[in-house]
């Protein structure tokens, strides 16, 4: 059987790209939670059904999907971005 309070003490700390991943993937995915709520508050998918439009916007909730996936990708690199110019800005400081 294995000891509770013996793993306590052994959690690792998570490193700084662990960190920064974490932070750009929960950052975007609540960025595109929230971009998806706007966006289909306001625009219902099958209203624009007359137009030609793929196979796949066949039902609401592939439009949905699609529609989230699509955002937070957009968050993804917007967040990924941030990181990196202030991991660099970092950088440069130490080397002057």
């Amino acid at each position: 059987m294995v000891d509770p309070t013996a793993a306590e003490g052994s959690i690792a700390e998570l490193t700084a790209r662990s960190r920064s991943v974490a932070l750009v993937g929960w950052c975007s995915f609540l960025a595109a939670s929230v971009a998806t709520m706007f966006c289909f508050a306001f625009l219902d998918p099958l209203a624009v059904h007359d137009c030609e439009v793929p196979d796949w916007w066949s039902t609401r909730l592939h439009v949905y999907g699609v529609g989230f996936f699509f955002f937070w990708f957009v968050a993804v690199v917007a967040a990924g971005l941030a990181v990196y110019m202030s991991r660099t800005e970092r950088l440069a400081e130490r080397t002057r």
